[in-house]
């Protein structure tokens, strides 16, 4: 996944390490931090998932020396894996992440979508929307910041940099999706959604809808485009998330499959030590 990308990791962590296992059978990058002398792993903005990364299908045994020999390293920790990762051997809270399969015609796409999905992109019709292929990835990153960076506690401003300056990055080699939608009577922009690609999918990182835009489905009208647009790519659409009931409702309705990823936690520090409690 692209979270494990020595440039993403490099761009968005404050520190970094890795486990690897043999000749690079698996791989596992560490984000650490250190507070008051004591480092600990924590889980980057704009990183999803991380936790081991293999070609090759993990074991259980396998995913418990990795952690163990990580715990051995940081006596405090909560951070997410990645799919590959459910193991009956961790304790774990399994996260929501809606993934859609774009290995299809639209046609048959269309008639595999719920009769949820489907009366929505029906009452788009009374809508005069437009799809907008777009390259200026620091229009939506503004966007995100207005509307949404007062809301999410774990996104600093340097965060939002470091978030900018891995765009640019990405930009350089094609790897930066923006799409808009714009009601074409208004031309008032609607909802808009900046996403990073690698060969194997396309990260739904930074999705932006203003309140008009939730009045006229822009949302519906924006994802199916993309579907519209990628379906035949053989790529995987990750619609990143989410565990927040409406927002999970509506990536539910899309996707094709839920494919859970585990958060883990722990806390090995001495009882007196507070720090970390919040």
């Amino acid at each position: 996944m692209i979270y494990g990308e020595s440039a993403y990791l490099d761009h968005m962590t404050t520190n970094w390490d890795g486990i690897i296992m043999n000749d690079y059978e698996a791989v596992m990058p560490i984000t650490w931090r250190k507070k008051w002398r004591i480092r600990y792993l924590y889980q980057p903005a704009f990183i999803q998932q991380n936790g081991i990364f293999s070609t090759k299908e993990l074991n259980d045994s396998i995913i418990h020396h990795f952690i163990e020999l990580a715990a051995s390293q940081f006596r405090y920790a909560a951070f997410t894996l990645n799919h590959q990762n459910i193991s009956t051997n961790q304790q774990q809270e399994l996260r929501n992440n809606f993934i859609f399969r774009l290995d299809n015609s639209y046609e048959a796409i269309f008639n595999n979508f719920s009769q949820y999905i489907k009366k929505r992109l029906k009452r788009l019709e009374k809508f005069n929307l437009s799809y907008v292929i777009s390259a200026d990835y620091k229009e939506v990153i503004n966007i995100y910041k207005e509307l949404y960076t007062n809301k999410i506690k774990n996104i600093s401003k340097t965060d939002m940099l470091n978030f900018e300056k891995l765009c640019s990055h990405y930009d350089s080699l094609n790897r930066v999706v923006v799409r808009k939608i714009i009601n074409k009577n208004t031309n008032e922009l609607l909802a808009a959604v900046l996403m990073l690609k690698d060969e194997k999918r396309i990260y739904n990182i930074a999705s932006c809808i203003f309140p008009e835009g939730k009045k006229q489905l822009a949302n519906y009208f924006l994802y199916n485009n993309i579907i519209k647009e990628y379906c035949t790519d053989k790529l995987i659409l990750d619609f990143e998330g989410s565990d927040m009931p409406g927002i999970a409702y509506f990536y539910e309705n899309f996707s094709t499959e839920n494919q859970q990823y585990p958060f883990i936690k722990w806390n090995r520090l001495p009882t007196w030590i507070k720090i970390f409690k919040k």
